[in-house]
């Protein structure tokens, strides 16, 4: 059992060391997205695997002890606005300058035996999909993510720090970024994972700006799901 540092005397009054050490005890959650290449792998292993621990012991408290299979997340797991969304791409068509819910993760419960874990993000836009050119504006038509697990805003995500943390290649012009036909838009991972227990509703949105007519753009959730083995939706080992 994990002991508490005691509570320092000076507490109210003077932020020293003592004090910054008992108050950091009772972080539990680190609401922040890193672009992958600040990261050593040896740390992003690390994030990986506590998101499978936590699930698995998630699954374990709740259901018993069962057979349980680790898989990657994927967008059928989410709450979909349709039965057709099976793509992580968003296409709004409008620009709005709020919080928009997104066609995957639509507020609605997951699944009986299915715990989700999301590690981190991924943002791409048409062409890069496409594996054309890419051309996108200074200013991304979205620029955050927010989760809202069972009612409970439990993180949201600054992306801006991924977007420009891409590399230019070519000349400037018009308002756009020129970037390589197979380069890559750099993963975010979370300092800490979002846990998603069975039966919950799970709700992600993103904040959309006003960035001209670019409103075509994807995130994909990057994560891992634990689910009964041989279960109705699950895989049979």
């Amino acid at each position: 059992m994990t002991m508490l540092l005691p509570k320092p005397p000076r507490f109210n009054t003077v932020a020293d060391r003592a004090a910054l050490d008992y108050a950091e005890q009772f972080e539990k959650f680190n609401s922040v997205l890193r672009p992958i290449h600040t990261m050593s792998v040896q740390r992003v292993e690390e994030i990986i695997n506590h998101t499978k621990r936590m699930l698995l012991w998630m699954a374990v408290a709740e259901e018993g002890e069962q057979d349980w299979i680790v898989r990657s997340l994927h967008r059928g797991d989410m709450p979909l606005t349709t039965t057709t969304q099976r793509d992580w791409f968003e296409t709004t068509g409008v620009t709005s300058d709020q919080f928009i819910t997104a066609a995957i993760g639509n507020g609605t419960v997951i699944s009986d035996d299915t715990f989700i874990g999301i590690y981190g993000a991924r943002w791409f836009f048409t062409e890069n999909r496409a594996q054309n050119a890419n051309r996108i504006p200074f200013r991304p038509p979205v620029t955050a993510v927010r989760f809202v697990v069972g009612g409970t805003r439990v993180a949201e995500w600054d992306l801006f720090s991924i977007f420009v943390a891409t590399g230019n290649q070519g000349a400037n012009s018009s308002g756009v970024q020129d970037f390589g036909v197979f380069q890559p838009y750099p993963d975010g991972i979370g300092e800490s994972p979002i846990l998603v227990s069975q039966n919950k509703t799970l709700l992600v949105q993103y904040y959309e700006v006003v960035a001209g007519t670019a409103t075509d753009f994807g995130i994909q959730l990057l994560g891992l799901v634990v689910e009964r083995a041989g279960g109705r939706d699950g895989l049979n080992p």
